[in-house]
């Protein structure tokens, strides 16, 4: 093989390399999506990431044609996870399952300290229940349970940095269930730590105000 066959060969190789690493990045930084059918998320391998949470496993017992919503509270930073039956698409009569684990990303310096579920339906009777089962890798296994336009909060102590969240709706025939929201809270766990630049040009600007002292006396 001449060495101009060779170089070329070496360099369709590191481009093709390439684009596949650039390929997986934009993959495994997918955003979770904004109002997309329950089959989005059943892919296999399916992540998305949301704020600074990451969502995978996802598993659904349910008519798939429902939607996902992921969104960030602008006040207090929450993420709000939604499975909707916004568009017509309604959900299955009996039970519905919605069950996906959510963790803090890499490298923040947040946890997780409180979930919220809330339920919204169309109609009174019959009642339909929704429970939550959140199990958590630091405190363990919680049950929050929530009726007909019920919200129901629970804190989490000790914080958790990863949960499964197991939600299941019994929607009786005859009822009509909107949608189920889980809202994610976290909080900082430490004090923010200046990184090595902040600190370099904060002792610059004083070494700058040390020259502006001794030029004026």
């Amino acid at each position: 093989m001449s060495g101009l066959v060779r170089k070329a060969l070496n360099i369709g190789l590191g481009g093709f390399a390439a684009a596949l690493l650039i390929a997986g990045g934009q993959a495994n930084a997918a955003t979770c999506p904004a109002d997309d059918p329950l089959s989005v998320l059943t892919a296999p391998g399916f992540t998305c990431t949301m704020g600074d949470k990451v969502f995978s496993d996802f598993s659904f017992s349910t008519n798939l044609a429902t939607l996902a919503q992921f969104t960030v509270n602008p006040i207090t930073g929450d993420v709000v996870v939604t499975f909707s039956r916004d568009g017509g698409t309604g959900y299955l009569t009996g039970t519905n399952t919605f069950d996906y684990t959510v963790s803090v990303a890499p490298g923040s310096s947040k946890t997780i300290v409180e979930d919220t579920l809330g339920v919204d339906v169309s109609t009174g009777i019959p009642v339909v229940k929704t429970t939550d089962l959140v199990t958590g890798n630091n405190s363990g296994a919680h049950t929050l349970m929530a009726m007909n336009g019920a919200t129901v909060v629970l804190p989490i102590s000790p914080a958790d940095t990863s949960e499964m969240v197991v939600l299941t709706a019994n929607q009786p025939s005859g009822a009509q269930l909107n949608s189920i929201s889980t809202d994610i809270a976290d909080r900082l766990e430490t004090a923010t730590v200046p990184e090595p630049a902040s600190l370099s040009l904060f002792a610059l600007g004083l070494l700058g105000l040390g020259f502006t002292r001794r030029r004026h006396s």
